[in-house]
């Protein structure tokens, strides 16, 4: 998943530390979503983009050409509830 997260985290001047205790969350998950090895669920979306004063949209902008979910894996009330998904 492409992300402006390094980019807008470094315009503030913080430490990649500074914005996951800010979110709640581990280094190691930010640093897992600005290399786009992990989709944060939308709620950690959120809560990313309000620390960063940006929309959403701003921050994981949409990708063209989205595949979509692969065949058989559920989608909607049927998927499993986390904070992301590995990539």
């Amino acid at each position: 998943m492409n992300n402006d997260v390094h980019v807008l985290r470094k315009e503030k001047h913080w430490s990649q530390d500074a914005l996951a205790a800010r979110v709640g969350v581990s280094r190691q998950c930010i640093i897992a979503i600005e290399e786009g090895r992990f989709m944060p669920s939308i709620a950690l979306a959120y809560n990313i983009s309000i620390v960063l004063e940006r929309s959403v949209l701003e921050v994981f902008p949409p990708q063209a050409n989205h595949p979509g979910p692969p065949p058989g894996r559920p989608t909607g009330s049927t998927a499993r509830k986390g904070t992301g998904t590995l990539m």
